[in-house]
């Protein structure tokens, strides 16, 4: 059922959020962080949800979640050893666990706190696990490395890492089940773009070590990584102007969370997040949920702006809702791209050689706008859609479900849902960096 028939107003002066709330999200993302001294992240401690217990160590949200831990700690050794530490601990005793439906290193979930495989039935393998999980660690070995902790990285880190990649560089084409767990196919743009990622991020970590034994792994890293690269050019749909998940489902916020998490280094994925491709599906899938979902037309005839985002149209999960983590990404996106811009302005990058025009168009900009405008656009843009989203959770003592109810407006789905904390909190992170940078070149 269509219920929209505004456009949406991606302009507002402040996000909604404070610092005295950011800090009480901050607070629950860390007590779900090594679960019961395990170095387990839960995915949640609902154990009652549409969907089952969340209570499990589900790879994909968990390597999500370390990888902005570090981030929104400025990757300082000192704020996220503990942590680290524990989770290098978690990743050792999860690799070496017997599996009997699947490879462990595409095992979707685990049991907390003994690491052992689930062993009902699921949706496997998930092949982005490897990928995600091998990038997370390659981040604390340049934090271990900055702190001239090399041997420690080399013998306690670098072995985890590389056994998923000796699973990625071997199987990466094979079918997998999509990240929402439903879908199976060989070719998603979440989990190309992830491999991707990690083969081009972790030749970097490699070259970092200075390990002579590593030189062919790292060619050879590079040469999957380009290959990789080229099938994931065939996924930008010419005749709508969007980058496809795939044959089998299209249209996937996904593909948004795809650009924000591996898309923000140019050179390391064919569509960044400052390319008119993001731009061009943030425009097809923004107004898709906008017509997709009633709470987006409610919220338009009060005055609220912004948008709410699910996982798919036509979603059925749950009943088919936006997303809290979906929705705070897609902000994400709009910041993300604001300042990787202005940060390169004065490079002759291939960032600063690009008009942008696919981004003025999506927020009505003249095709002659300056990268100034255009970031302060996309820091209203980011900022209507956080505000949008902050006016369905703020009432909840900074508890973050998974999802908003697309009738009612409040929180619902899986509560205290760690993947939501961590959207939520790299958002306002990355916002906080992009109005720092546009108060210095103003002055």
């Amino acid at each position: 059922m269509v219920y929209l028939y505004d456009e949406i107003e991606f302009e507002a002066d402040d996000a909604g959020f404070d610092d005295n709330f950011y800090n009480i999200m901050y607070n629950r993302f860390a007590s779900n962080l090594n679960i019961e001294g395990s170095g387990a992240i839960c995915a949640s401690t609902d154990t009652e949800t549409p969907g089952g217990s969340y209570y499990y160590h589900w790879m994909r949200d968990a390597a999500l979640s370390i990888k902005v831990w570090l981030e929104i700690n400025d990757c300082e050794y000192d704020r996220v050893s503990e942590v680290m530490e524990a989770y290098v601990g978690w990743v050792r005793n999860a690799q070496s666990q017997i599996d009997v439906n699947t490879d462990v290193r595409v095992e979707p979930k685990f049991y907390i706190p003994s690491g052992r495989p689930y062993d009902g039935r699921w949706c496997r393998p998930q092949t982005d696990g490897p990928a995600l999980r091998a990038i997370a660690l390659s981040m604390w070995i340049m934090i271990l490395a900055k702190r001239g902790l090399v041997q420690k990285a080399v013998t306690d880190v670098w072995p985890l890492i590389k056994y998923d990649m000796d699973w990625i560089t071997e199987n990466w084409s094979c079918e997998s089940c999509d990240l929402w767990e439903e879908v199976r196919y060989n070719d998603f743009y979440w989990n190309r773009a992830a491999f991707m990622y990690s083969l081009r991020k972790v030749a970097k970590c490699a070259e970092i070590l200075d390990n002579k034994s590593n030189r062919d792994l790292v060619k050879n890293y590079r040469i999957i990584a380009d290959e990789i690269e080229l099938s994931l050019m065939l996924h930008w749909n010419k005749d709508n102007m969007f980058i496809s998940q795939s044959v089998n489902r299209p249209h996937d916020s996904s593909v948004i969370h795809a650009i924000v998490t591996f898309g923000a280094e140019s050179g390391k994925t064919p569509f960044t997040v400052c390319s008119d491709a993001a731009a061009d599906t943030l425009s097809e899938l923004c107004e898709k949920f906008q017509k997709e979902f009633y709470v987006n037309f409610v919220d338009n005839r009060k005055g609220i702006p912004g948008v709410l985002i699910g996982r798919y149209p036509g979603d059925k999960y749950a009943g088919g809702n936006p997303w809290v983590l979906l929705t705070a990404v897609t902000a994400h996106c709009f910041y993300l791209s604001a300042l990787k811009i202005l940060s390169s302005r004065n490079s002759e990058s291939t960032v600063e050689r690009n008009n942008f025009q696919g981004w003025k168009h999506l927020l009505k900009l003249p095709p002659n706008a300056s990268c100034m405008d255009l970031a302060k656009a996309q820091l209203s843009a980011g900022d209507a859609i956080m505000k949008r989203l902050y006016e369905h959770v703020k009432d909840d003592d900074g508890n973050m479900h998974e999802q908003i109810s697309k009738f009612r407006g409040l929180q619902t789905g899986a509560s205290n849902l760690t993947w939501s904390y961590a959207n939520v909190l790299h958002a306002l992170h990355t916002r906080k960096k992009l109005r720092l940078n546009l108060t210095y070149i103003n002055r």
